[in-house]
């Protein structure tokens, strides 16, 4: 279990009060159940007939049966009975499920086909009927219980870890070790069943609670532990006689099973959810805030041209730093940066990759998720304070103040969504004014100023060309025409002509709507041809702020220097010929 894991557990726990409860629960009932033979004062098995089908009492909290045994008692041992069969038998269905499911799934070809057609025969039959034929075949009794419940689970188990392993098996890292000659056994206990710890544990706790209603199923119908040792389905079993007359009987260990069960399918949700989180997470800077007054909305005063002067994006000192459990050690990603963009204006931004560029337009944008938390500094958008921010604030302000165009556009297009769909989508929002016609109708406006044709209206983003669908995410973004743009490298995997077209698009743009932009890049010749000033970025501060003329042709900081000079530079003619000339010429 690695700390990321654990770390996303615990936070899942702590958010989640019904979990926290059922936790708690479910280990006050495993210390109450395994360590009955301590807690215990009186036998589960004495029999006393003088004191039999009495009221719960001080004296016996759950009244007694009627054989004037101790329910509470017989409840603590059946709970060790029915939870201590349980988990050998998951331990012996997990055993045989790796053995099956590791060979099937690692080695292949005829192995694959026999284990998984035995498989298939097992699955054919209903599980529980299977268990309950096995179980009368072998007798009643607890080996008997568990080889009956082993025998029909673990082919479920075995098809999942299969799967499993043949996602993984042609990993580089799997590939690599058999390069080198590892040994199966060795890569399959290593390298495979190292990956497959999370994912087991998970099946183990989801499929905990089905194996102890299979247990409690197959007690209650005669064929589990034998009497008169208490087990909870057991327990049932011989209650359901005094339904009426002493329903405590029966009330007692069904309570018991259902909290059990209850708990142990809850917690392993938590724990898939941990594994494999889906969800995505709520930006930090909104989301640990809890605002006594309502913020007026961000759009509903336009910036004022008579403030033009003022910078419309504003940080001060901004510090975004990791979030760590130890207070004295702090990873810091960005570093007191100071950066002012004002409105109309192209403000480039450089730097090598991990200078926080991108972390930059996140914080930018508000949405720096965990662990990336601001931990000083002020940004300050259109005059506003931003830290006062809340989720429907930034709602209100992003995609119409300020837009965002990402690396890969396919970031931001659905895949089984059309272009047209997703367009229509950015306008037909809560609140808005616009018809489905009006909304088509803009979108085939604004595809056209895009360079694309109006089939594109009804294409998937996979029929598309890598510069056609740049052209739609910034089609995406100017839908609103917000005041800023933040172009985060999106030139990087386009080819040199496509590249300059959708440059020249988005100083087209940028000229036309008076709008900011925030271009990223590593390529300084493209930031010099279309950045009014250049901020460059260096282990998450900014070392040097500048007018693009000014900045390249006379660098203040050495960093800078460096990365002018790792501009690639074509040779002068005279010198090329020379080198030709001394090249050999092969006859």
């Amino acid at each position: 279990m690695d700390k990321r894991f654990r770390q996303r557990l615990v936070a899942a726990i702590q958010k989640d009060p019904i979990a926290l409860g059922l936790l708690v629960l479910l280990i006050g009932i495993l210390i109450v159940s395994l360590g009955a033979p301590w807690f215990a004062v009186q036998d589960p098995l004495k029999v006393n007939y003088s004191a039999s089908l009495l009221v719960p009492s001080s004296d016996h909290w759950f009244g007694t049966d009627n054989y004037g045994r101790d329910v509470w008692t017989r409840l603590m041992y059946g709970g060790l009975h029915s939870i201590g069969a349980s988990i050998l038998a998951v331990s012996i269905v997990i055993s045989i499920s790796l053995l099956v499911g590791l060979a099937a799934g690692y080695f292949g070809g005829w192995v694959d086909t026999v284990l998984t057609r035995i498989m298939d025969v097992l699955f054919s039959f209903p599980q529980m009927v299977l268990a309950i034929t096995l179980a009368t075949l072998l007798g009643a009794g607890l080996p008997s219980l568990l080889i009956a419940v082993a025998a029909v689970s673990w082919p479920s188990y075995a098809r999942m870890i299969r799967s499993y392993v043949l996602s993984i098996r042609g990993d580089g890292y799997v590939t690599a070790a058999r390069a080198m000659g590892i040994p199966a056994w060795k890569i399959i206990g290593t390298h495979i069943l190292g990956a497959l710890a999370g994912p087991i544990l998970v099946l183990v706790t989801l499929d905990m609670g089905s194996i102890m209603l299979s247990i409690a199923s197959m007690s209650f119908l005669g064929l589990g532990i034998k009497p008169p040792q208490p087990e909870w389905g057991a327990m049932l079993n011989e209650g359901r006689a005094y339904l009426e007359e002493a329903p405590w009987l029966f009330i007692a260990p069904g309570m018991a099973i259902l909290l059990t069960v209850l708990a142990a399918n809850y917690l392993g949700d938590i724990l898939k959810d941990a594994l494999e989180p889906r969800k995505p997470s709520v930006p930090q800077l909104f989301g640990r805030r809890r605002l006594h007054k309502t913020i007026a909305p961000p759009q509903i005063a336009p910036w004022a041209a008579g403030v033009l002067g003022a910078p419309i994006l504003d940080m001060r000192s901004v510090t975004i730093a990791l979030q760590e459990k130890s207070k004295s050690a702090t990873s810091h990603i960005l570093h007191k940066v100071d950066l002012q963009l004002y409105p109309g204006e192209c403000l480039g931004l450089v730097g090598e990759s991990g200078s926080g560029k991108s972390t930059l337009a996140l914080a930018t944008l508000g949405l720096l998720r965990l662990p990336l938390h601001q931990q000083e500094g002020s940004i300050q958008l259109f005059g506003e304070d931003t830290s006062s921010y809340r989720w429907k604030d930034w709602r209100r302000i992003r995609g119409r103040r300020i837009a965002y165009i990402t690396q890969d556009p396919m970031d931001s297009l659905n895949p089984v969504l059309r272009i047209g769909e997703q367009l229509r989508e950015c306008l037909l929002t809560r609140g808005s004014s616009w018809t489905k016609a009006a909304a088509k109708e803009k979108v085939l406006v604004l595809l056209e100023q895009m360079g694309l044709s109006a089939e594109t209206y009804g294409c998937y983003p996979h029929e598309l060309s890598g510069g056609m669908r740049q052209r739609v995410v910034i089609a995406m973004a100017m839908i609103h025409q917000p005041d800023i743009m933040v172009a985060d490298e999106p030139t990087t995997a386009l080819d040199v002509s496509t590249q300059a077209r959708i440059m020249e698009l988005l100083n087209e743009l940028r000229l036309k709507h008076q709008m900011a932009l925030i271009f990223i890049s590593h390529d300084l010749r493209l930031v010099a041809q279309i950045a009014d000033r250049v901020c460059v970025m260096r282990g998450g501060q900014v070392v040097e702020t500048g007018d693009v003329q000014q900045v390249f042709t006379n660098p203040a900081h050495a960093y800078t220097r460096q990365l002018l000079d790792a501009i690639p530079k074509m040779p002068s003619s005279s010198i090329r010929s020379e080198e030709l000339a001394q090249v050999p010429v092969e006859r």
